[in-house]
């Protein structure tokens, strides 16, 4: 079976990639330097917040009927 997780918010996507982060026992700085985005950046993130496009991405795909599924490489 694939793994999927469904996806409705900014925070619930902020909580899933704290989660995965953690699992990989990354710390902020490393993935953020491994991303190349700034440590800022990933606690904002991981905290849900939401920005006007992120938000406005969410509104269209519950507009639209669709749902976000993150599904993990190799999964597929």
């Amino acid at each position: 079976m694939k793994s999927s997780i469904r996806v409705n918010s900014p925070v619930e996507l902020g909580q899933y990639l704290l989660k995965e982060r953690k699992q990989l026992k990354l710390t902020q700085k490393e993935i953020s330097e491994f991303a190349d985005v700034g440590r800022k950046f990933i606690i904002e993130l991981e905290k849900g917040k939401s920005t006007a496009q992120l938000g406005k991405v969410f509104e269209l795909l519950n507009s639209l009927g669709l749902e976000l599924h993150l599904v993990k490489r190799g999964d597929c």
